[in-house]
């Protein structure tokens, strides 16, 4: 059973019920417990709360620093790669000598004993299905010398408001095919205005787009092994082009990502590659009426952007918290899941900054056909680039040979057509 995790120190007790009384009005389920010593029988079932669980919220506070369990159970969280949400609730992350790992993460701050901003609800509801009515369960194994009180607060009739308009589309069962973490974001139909281009690129403007879904995630290192096991080895996924097949024939072995770990973001993936890789997946899938593939740039934009036109997927201001670009230090990618605050209005993840992602469009003609050796649109900036060059807005390109260390890719999924 999918579960938001709650890891607290029992000083904090009063602020962590406090928080899953709010995620169980707002139709979540969480496990939460008494924090009592129970020893391994207990940990035990702990360590199997945290194994089912879709999100990892962990409050922090110099307490909970110098708990271990609480440490014990972020480390498990950490080695299991669980979407974790740090909120931090007293003191600071400099001077804590375990919390200190959070120092580049995201986290919330909510000192004060204030409850997390509602970014914080959504990336959870990305992750965490709700029930359909809000209800008042708690997934809790507690022992029976423990028990829960009635939560008090938000006895909601009704749940959040979808935080887009239903898409006409059902979304594929992607995770039938490939590991996690992957999700879809339902973009509603709407307008996007595009920038003039110098150099020969696309024309700008203003275009109407179909309601489609995009990838939460860019595609991670282990997905794309899948891809190399299963798919890589049939040169059929390159058919869709001369010149896709003459790279595919040139080309003896995949390079090595330009990334190590599974849930970082698959670079050195030529354009070539990213197209035969979407094409795999349609059919793996069996998809009708259906198909995945790159997204043009007018899709990678809208899912960016939304409606409001903003410069960064949450809003005008460039804050280097909340994407890895040159401002922020780095000076390499990070994992798909390590900036939930810097969410897109549709709930993208890593839309801009990391690495850049390779979109549909050919440059300078704006076409979307997949033949062709002409150079390709890229969207979003990467770890190295300034905050100027990650903005939502900004266009390049790269030909589609290209295996750089700063480009990867997401998918859509669109209603079948005959473009490509």
């Amino acid at each position: 059973m999918s579960h938001v995790f709650i890891s607290y120190s029992r000083k904090n007790n009063e602020y962590a019920r406090k928080l899953a009384d709010q995620l169980l009005g707002l139709g979540f389920d969480v496990w939460i417990d008494d924090r009592i010593d129970y020893g391994e029988d207990w940990w035990r079932a702990i360590v199997r709360a945290i194994k089912a669980c879709s999100a990892f919220v962990v409050v922090m506070s110099p307490d909970s620093g110098e708990s271990r369990w609480v440490q014990r159970e972020v480390t498990l969280a950490y080695e299991l790669r669980k979407p974790t949400f740090p909120l931090l609730l007293e003191g600071d992350l400099i001077s804590s000598d375990y919390w200190a790992i959070f120092v580049r993460a995201q986290y919330a701050d909510v000192r004060g004993g204030k409850m997390p901003p509602e970014e914080f609800f959504h990336s959870v509801a990305q992750l965490t299905p709700r029930r359909t009515t809000p209800g008042r369960e708690v997934v809790a194994l507690l022992p029976t010398t423990g028990t829960l009180p009635d939560p008090q607060a938000l006895d909601a009739t009704e749940p959040l408001p979808a935080l887009t308009t239903p898409s006409p589309l059902t979304p594929p069962h992607v995770l039938s095919a490939l590991p996690e973490p992957f999700a879809w974001c339902e973009v509603p139909a709407g307008n996007v205005i595009l920038e003039d281009t110098p150099g020969g690129g696309g024309r700008g403007g203003k275009y109407q787009i179909p309601a489609f879904l995009i990838a939460k995630y860019p595609i991670t290192n282990l997905q794309y092994e899948t891809f190399l096991t299963e798919g890589y080895p049939n040169p059929r996924w390159w058919d869709y082009s001369a010149e896709a097949e003459q790279w595919r024939r040139g080309v003896l072995r995949a390079k090595d990502s330009g990334t190590v770990g599974d849930g970082m973001p698959r670079t050195k993936i030529a354009w070539y590659d990213a197209v035969a890789f979407c094409r795999w997946l349609s059919q793996t899938l069996q998809l009708t009426g259906l198909k995945i593939m790159l997204p043009t740039e007018q899709q990678w934009q809208r899912a960016a952007q939304g409606d409001t036109g903003r410069n960064f997927p949450w809003g005008n201001t460039f804050e280097t918290t909340r994407a890895n670009t040159e401002e922020s230090g780095l000076g390499k990618a990070t994992p798909v899941i390590r900036y939930p605050s810097g969410a897109s209005p549709y709930a993208g993840w890593d839309m801009v900054g990391n690495v850049w992602e390779w979109c549909l469009n050919e440059w300078g003609t704006d076409s979307i056909s997949i033949k062709g050796a002409k150079a390709r649109a890229v969207r979003g900036g990467s770890y190295n680039s300034d905050a100027k060059s990650a903005r939502c807005g900004m266009r390049d390109a790269d030909f589609p040979d290209t295996r750089s260390g700063t480009i990867g890719f997401r998918v859509v999924c669109v209603n079948d057509w005959t473009g490509a």
